[in-house]
């Protein structure tokens, strides 16, 4: 992980708020940006992996144009570069870990992409997550620090 980067003050982003805060027709498009800009002017750092950037860059080529999906990518190298956001590539050990999550705890019902997440943020001791996917409640049970944001 990125040297500049604060855990205690690191947030990790998931799909569904970036792809709110891209969209001014997502219903939840005015509080992600709300949520978004209370968080920036606290000087938060994000987190997300590269599984996340490469899906929301295939859903804005498909659903808008090949031009929003560049602007996108342009955007996150923007923030990589001034330190602001990690950006986390999937390795043999994480997928690894994905599988043995879902095997070990069927209970939390988790997507292989929700495993992946859980223990990226696991692995970096991340306790904050920018999302609308209410499946991640279930991080609560894996370590109970965890926060999802926003909470309703």
């Amino acid at each position: 992980m990125d040297n500049h980067l604060n855990i205690q003050d690191t947030i990790f982003l998931d799909s569904t708020a970036l792809a709110a805060l891209m969209n001014p027709e997502d219903p939840r498009y005015v509080k992600a940006r709300s949520l978004f800009l209370d968080l920036h002017d606290l000087e938060r750092n994000y987190i997300t992996t590269n599984s996340i950037i490469f899906e929301l860059h295939e859903w804005l080529r498909n659903e808008y144009s090949y031009q929003q999906a560049e602007y996108f990518l342009k955007a996150i190298d923007k923030a990589v570069s001034k330190g602001k956001l990690a950006v986390i590539s999937s390795s043999h050990e994480f997928d690894g870990e994905s599988r043995r999550l879902l095997m070990d705890r069927p209970e939390l019902h988790f997507s292989l992409s929700e495993a992946f997440t859980a223990v990226t943020m696991s692995y970096y001791q991340i306790k904050r997550i920018f999302t609308f996917n209410r499946n991640y409640m279930m991080l609560a049970n894996l370590d109970k620090e965890i926060r999802i944001i926003p909470t309703n």
